[in-house]
Order: C-alpha cells, then structure tokens, then sequence
C-alpha cells in the first residue's frame, strides 16, 4: 500500500498518435486496431454470455488494466441493447491511472455513448474504489491500487474476467499464479476468463488455481489467445426483484433512495419527522484527513469523490484557519501530501481545501422527489420471509428488505451499536458576497440569497431546546471570521447520532447471539437476512453518507460492493461487541 493519498498518474508517451506506456514500455494495444482488437478479445465472450438471460438479473465484470477504459466502454455499449432491468456490474483495476486530459484526448474521437459519462466522473487519483454510473443500468467501479491488493479486498463474484494488462514479459506482477488463485475464489460456477495472452506461464498458472483453459483464434496477426472458465453451470445473478424499506430521511434516507431509484427497484421510506441535523440548510462536504494515509482516511477521501456529482453539492473550497500553532502544523503537513491545486497551504498560514464545498440537502430532496410517509416506527419483526415495521399508531409496513438508516429514532439500534445522541445548534446571519467556507472555531458557510449558515455546536444530549449561550457563542465566533448582520437570525437544531469511534455503522447486521466465539470481524459468516444499517454518520453524514447508501444498496442487492472488505470490517455494526470481547 503507498503511504501517499494520490497515486501518480500514468507517463504515457505518444508515437503517431498512439499511447505507449513509459513506465512498463509497451503499447496499451495494436495501433489503430483498439476497438477491433478488444471488440474480439473480450466483448464477444461478455455477448457469449449474456445471451438469453432474463430480466431482473445482472451480470459482473472484472477487468484487471483499466487503461483508457475502453473495455468498460465497449461493454457498457454492448449493455444498451440489454433489458433496461438487466443490470452490468463493472469492476476495473488500474495501478497507473491515465490523466483526464490523455483520456479525453484518445476517448472523444471514438464517439461512445457513454464517454461523457466516465470523463464527468472520472476520479482524482485517490487510492481506492469510486463508483462511476455510465449509464442507467451499468456502474463500473473503478479501483485505483496494486493489483494484489485490491483483489484481495474486492467484495464481489465475478462472471466474467478481463485479462487486459501489459504483457506478461513487461508486467508479471498482473499474470502471477497467487493472483489467479483469488481470481478463481472470486468466481462464480462457470465464470469466464478472456485474455489476449496464449502465454504458457498465464495458462499453467490459470490451470494451477483451478481454471480449465482452451486456445481461441487470436485477432490480427496474433494466431491464438486463451480462454478459461470455472468449472460448473452458469446462471445469471439475480438483481432487483425485492423490495426495500427504508427507515429514516435524513442524509444517509436519502442518499438509499437515491441509490434505489438508480436501480428501478421498489422501495418506500419511512421518517418519524423528528428534525435532524440533516436538515440545517449548509452541509460541510470535506474528507477527514490526517497526515498518514490510513483506512478511515482513504475512506473518507473515496466517500468525498462520490459527493463532487450529488445533486445539492456546491464546489466552493473551504479555508481553513488553524486555532492553534500544532493545528496549523498538522494541516500543513496534510496539505504536503496533495497538489496545491487541491490542497493548497497559503501564505498567511490558512490551508485551502479547494476541493471542498457545501450540500443542501433541501435540494437533494427536491431532486429525488422520494415519497416518504411520516411514522414514528417502533418495533420491527420478520415474518414469512419478510421484514415488518410496525408504527406507534399501528400502521405496518413490509419489504423483503430493511435498512436502517435512522439517527433521530436510536430506541431502534441494538445496544451494540453503541450509538449515543450529539445534540447540533447552528444558526443563519445575514452576510454578503461569501464566496467561500471560512473554518475555525465555527464554519461559516458562503452567502446564498443573502444569508449563511454558521456552524455549530455540540452537546451531548438530544433534547431540541435552543441554548442562548450557544448562539451568543457562534455569534461572536462568526464575527470574528466574516461581516455579519445579526438584526434577523434564524436558529437551527438537529440531533447527530455518533458511534464510539466517530466512525459510522454501515453494513448487515449479524446474529448478535453468533458473535460470542468470533474474534474478529471478518470471521462473522451469520447475518440476519435482508436486514442493514446506515446510520451515526456524526458531523460528517454530508460527506460519508452517499457512498455508504451506495454500498448497502450494493449488498443488499448482490452486486459489488462499493467498500472494499477492509473498510467494511472497518465500519461494521459488529466492531465494538467484537472488539469488546476480546479485551475481556
């Protein structure tokens, strides 16, 4: 694992218009035969096995070598012609990521239909998994990291694998024996293999890990190229015949909704309607950073990618001015890891966080447009397969699935979550001609219709009286920071629900009588079925949330999952029971 945030772009170099690699010193394909070449390498086999499969299904693609992502592209062309209720899961591991600027430059001429797509989503080189949306019913999650190590913490089973790095004679690490072993307990019964390789070392190591291999007519001048297969009988997954209920309306609601309705699956939302933090006006989207880049941090940088294309979401850069000579250090040295362009220390000692911004989420919902019933739900109990959620006032509501995506309504988390309540007051000030979010003691959030938000304090508590020694504090705070007007403020409250490390619970929830013998998390093999949580997202739910939504989505459904297996030990609802036993 690097130590650094950002991995280095690829140094490509152009020969007649054609992309060669520096670094491995091969070309990425035949000049002026990509499409041709890849069409018959590795799209005729995903056609192969897409064919005849019904609706409500899905198929998953692994692709080792993004590249300039035409594979992806190819596949996510080939899809249009699929059931709109067929859904293509795309993964691609790259090591070098290509520059937007290269990327556009080769991609724009071919004129696929969803070009635009990857080129507005396109990642910063942050290490980690983003998910990008190509079209309605294809996400390609895009896996910026060594190669081992992003498969070993790959959440999927894959039906179909894109063998697409430089040669074996450039690139061993890509064809190695130990990394075809993964490959295969990632697979499904009967998963493909494509590859343009006939390489007798990618063979016998494709055989050695369990593959049976077969020589094909290779494309051009190349006479052969090999396939392999999982032994036993393909099927398509099922995908997005369930339905899904979803507790809660803050953030963390909404951003399920969002996924859902992506997915053209049924889903209701239920929200007792008790004001959340959620519902200030201005959200902070800002990635948690420290100087070493570790699990939690990498996590929320992916998270905060995710955030750049939200409804809602306003790119405003945020300047942070540090309280004390060790903040101000700490920030600098944060800011040491990143170009200036995204990160940038100024000269009067302020770090500019140029990549940050603010949410509404009063426009996110408005987006979504999502039907929620208002109801105070105050048990739940499975019947016949599927979960029930009964209200204080007797209303009942059903679904095969359930997440619980409630901060407000905690008498419904396990104790095990060990979420508490964190009681938020913020206020809204008359400003002008705020451009930007100014951070300290308070945040101050940029001018909108002539007013900003300033942000916030925190108690321990979760009643929702309004504290004047509370609004004195932010007044004087904000004024200290930005020309205020006072004569009209407007008070704000909302209620946060935290964990005991700050860190949000996302994930299945385990049959907590299992867990007594289990000594970490990811020896956990028994969960209730159909049963999630996404919830104490704390301060930071404006930037954490989307991507969280989008992986409980993921699981829920069977498709990859948006974490990787690191970060979902990481935030799984088992952590504090697990690591509680074995202190004892």
């Amino acid at each position: 694992m690097t130590d650094q945030y950002l991995l280095d772009h690829a140094v490509i170099e152009w020969q007649d218009g054609a992309p060669m690699s520096d670094t491995y010193d091969d070309i990425y394909w035949h000049r002026d035969r990509a499409v041709e070449e890849k069409q018959h390498v590795f799209i005729e086999p995903l056609k192969r096995l897409a064919d005849g499969i019904e609706p409500y299904t899905q198929v998953s693609v692994c692709e080792l070598g993004f590249g300039f992502g035409i594979n992806c592209l190819l596949a996510a062309e080939f899809w249009q012609s699929m059931s709109a209720h067929c859904q293509l899961n795309l993964v691609s591991i790259e090591k070098h990521p290509v520059d937007p600027g290269s990327l556009a430059k080769l991609l724009q001429p071919y004129g696929f239909s969803c070009t635009q797509a990857l080129l507005d989503q396109y990642p910063l080189p942050f290490q980690g998994q983003h998910v990008i949306w190509l079209a309605p019913n294809v996400r390609l999650l895009l896996i910026l990291d060594d190669v081992e190590p992003a498969l070993a913490n790959l959440d999927a089973e894959i039906d179909l694998w894109f063998l697409d790095g430089f040669s074996p004679a450039r690139n061993d690490a890509m064809w190695a024996h130990k990394l075809f072993r993964t490959m295969f307990a990632r697979s499904r019964l009967g998963a493909q293999v494509a590859t343009y390789s006939a390489a007798g070392q990618v063979r016998r190591n494709l055989e050695n890990s369990g593959f049976t291999t077969d020589k094909l007519t290779g494309y051009g001048e190349k006479r052969e190229m090999l396939s392999a297969s999982r032994p036993g009988n393909w099927q398509a997954k099922p995908h997005g015949r369930q339905s899904t209920l979803v507790i809660g309306a803050g953030l963390a609601g909404l951003y399920c909704a969002e996924a859902l309705q992506r997915r053209q699956t049924s889903f209701s939302m239920v929200d007792s309607g008790v004001p959340g933090a959620s519902r200030i006006p201005q959200l902070t989207v800002l990635p948690q950073l420290a100087v070493r880049p570790e699990v939690r941090y990498r996590f929320s940088l992916c998270a905060f990618q995710y955030m750049l294309d939200s409804p809602g979401f306003h790119q405003t850069g945020l300047r942070w001015r540090g309280r004390t000579s060790e903040e101000v250090e700490r920030l600098q040295k944060i800011a040491s890891g990143f170009t200036d362009g995204l990160i940038e220390w100024l000269p009067d000692g302020d770090v500019m966080f140029h990549i940050a911004g603010w949410l509404s989420s009063e426009a996110l919902n408005a987006t979504l447009n999502a039907d929620i019933k208002t109801a105070t739900v105050s048990h739940i109990t499975r019947q016949d397969h599927r979960w029930v959620a009964s209200s204080e006032t007797g209303e009942t509501f059903r679904a095969d699935n359930l997440i619980m995506a409630t901060g407000s309504n905690r008498s419904m988390l396990d104790s095990a979550l060990q979420v508490r309540a964190i009681r938020g007051q913020a206020i809204s000030v008359g400003t002008r001609d705020l451009s930007e979010i100014i951070n300290s003691e308070v945040t101050v959030f940029p001018t909108v219709n002539g007013r900003s938000v300033v942000s916030g304090t925190y108690a321990r508590q979760d009643d929702m009286e309004i504290d004047p020694a509370e609004t004195r504090q932010l007044l004087n705070s904000a004024a200290a920071l930005a020309d205020i007007e006072t004569d009209n403020i407007e008070i704000h409250m909302g209620i946060r629900a935290v964990s005991r490390d700050r860190l949000p619970v996302i994930g299945q929830v385990p049959v907590w009588t299992d867990l007594k013998t289990v000594n970490r998390v990811s020896a956990i093999r028994n969960f209730e079925d159909g049963l999630y949580l996404c919830t104490a997202f704390g301060s930071r739910g404006a930037t954490h949330a989307r991507l969280c939504a989008e992986h409980v989505v993921s699981k829920a459904l069977g498709e990859p999952a948006a974490l990787d297996l690191r970060q979902q030990s990481m935030l799984s609802p088992a952590r504090f029971q697990v690591r509680d036993q074995k202190s004892d």
